[in-house]
């Protein structure tokens, strides 16, 4: 159902980074992976940025929170029919709102609602690079499921309006947009 896995992203340039999205839970490979990385590069996790509520982009925030980053704020967009209970209850949710900025050194993230495949769907736009983080509304390779049709073509319509050059998608491979970009 998630290709090769949940792909997961630190942004910026300092020693502070935003980490999109966080993974499954109970992984311990991804965990250690993640913690050498900080360790070798000397990073911290300042920001967590959720794109959805779904257990494969936030099933590692606890372990992520208590192990590596218990400073980190986490950031996701607030749920329509029912609370965010998904996180454990001791981890606090800074809920984002629509055209947000969210900034670290070296990257700008614009917050874009993009409902459909969930309705806290985000995609972020990475201002320094025309980049987009697209989370689950466009994958790498194959077709995304959607809670409500009508909502995801009306994100698409949104998303083709924003003319990426490159799609960092929640599963699957990088996309080269060459739609709008010759």
């Amino acid at each position: 159902m998630t290709l090769q896995g949940t792909n997961t992203y630190l942004i910026g340039t300092g020693r502070k980074r935003i980490l999109l999205d966080t993974g499954e839970k109970n992984v311990p490979q991804y965990i250690a992976n993640l913690k050498k990385v900080l360790l070798e590069e000397q990073l911290e996790i300042g920001k967590i940025v959720l794109t959805h509520w779904h257990g494969d982009h936030v099933g590692g925030v606890e372990e992520i929170f208590n192990n590596l980053s218990p400073t980190a704020s986490v950031c996701k967009y607030r749920r329509k029919e029912k609370a965010d209970d998904f996180l454990p209850s001791g981890i606090h949710i800074d809920y984002l709102n629509d055209g947000e900025d969210i900034t670290t050194e070296g990257a700008t993230l614009r917050v874009v609602h993009t409902p459909g495949h969930t309705t806290d769907h985000v995609v972020l736009t990475l201002a320094e690079e025309n980049a987009l983080f697209s989370g689950d509304c466009i994958l790498g390779e194959g077709t995304a499921v959607f809670e409500d049709l009508h909502d995801y073509m009306k994100s698409l319509s949104q998303i083709l309006e924003l003319k990426p050059k490159v799609i960092y998608p929640g599963h699957g491979p990088v996309v080269e947009v060459k739609l709008f970009h010759p």
